[in-house]
C-alpha cells in the first residue's frame, strides 16, 4: 500500500483519534507562534485541517491560509467542515508546493515530517515559499521517541516513518538555509522552529 492510500482510508475516521489533551496542545502551539493578522500561512499536511480553527482564530479575518494535503480524502473532510474563505485547498506534495517563492509567512508541519521521503527536498521546498524571516513549525502531540514508537508499533507503510535525532534534524535543516530558532522535546509536545534569513 502506498503513504497516500494509507491516509486516504483513515480520513473517515481521523478526527476520532483527536483528544481533549491533543487539541489543547496544538491550541497552546499555534497561540505561541505570535501569528498576526494578515500572515500568509501554509499548513503541510493539513489532514482533515484540525489546525484550521486555531489558526482562523489568530488570522481574525485578515490573511490567508493554505491547506496543503496529498490525500484527497483527507482534504475532502477538511472541505466538508466549510472554514472561513481566507482558507484555501491544495492537494499536492510537500515536494512540488503549487506555490510562489517568498511567499509564506509561516509554514506549518503538524503530525507529518516523518512521512515526507525526501526530506532534504521538502525542507529546500519549503524554504524556497518562505519569505525572507518566515518560519517553518514542525510540531507533535507528543515526545519523538513515543511518536517513533508509536509508528514502528502500527507497522506496514508508517512502520519507518520516524522522526530523526535533533543533531540530525538540525543538519537537514540548515542544508536548506533555515535556522533553528527553537527546540523542545518533552513527552507532552514536540516543537521546532526555524527561520528563513535574509541573504
Amino acid at each position: 500500500m502506498q503513504l497516500q492510500e494509507y491516509f486516504d482510508q483513515l480520513a473517515p475516521t481521523w478526527d476520532k483519534e483527536l483528544t481533549r489533551e491533543r487539541l489543547k496542545c496544538l491550541s497552546n502551539i499555534v497561540k505561541e507562534l505570535g501569528i498576526k493578522p494578515g500572515y500568509y500561512v501554509l499548513d503541510i499536511g493539513s489532514g482533515t485541517g484540525v489546525l484550521l480553527p486555531f489558526l482562523i482564530a489568530e488570522l481574525g479575518d485578515e490573511g490567508k491560509i493554505v491547506a496543503l494535503d496529498f490525500s484527497a480524502e483527507m482534504l475532502g473532510q477538511a472541505k466538508a467542515k466549510t472554514f472561513q474563505p481566507l482558507v484555501g485547498f491544495a492537494q499536492a506534495d510537500v515536494l512540488a508546493i503549487p506555490l510562489a517563492d517568498n511567499s509564506v509567512d509561516l509554514a506549518i508541519c503538524n503530525s507529518v515530517f516523518p512521512h515526507f521521503n525526501d526530506r532534504v527536498k521538502a525542507l529546500k521546498e519549503i524554504a524556497r515559499v518562505l519569505r525572507n524571516n518566515g518560519r517553518l513549525v514542525i510540531c507533535h502531540t507528543m515526545s519523538r521517541e513515543m511518536l517513533n514508537r508509536l509508528h514502528q508499533s502500527v507497522g506496514g507503510v508508517i512502520a519507518n516513518d520516524l522522526l530523526p535525532p535533533e543533531f540530525q534534524l538540525r543538519g537537514l535543516i540548515k542544508q536548506a538555509g533555515l535556522r533553528v530558532t527553537h527546540f523542545e522535546d518533552g513527552p507532552e509536545r514536540y516543537l521546532l522552529v526555524a527561520e528563513k534569513s535574509a541573504r
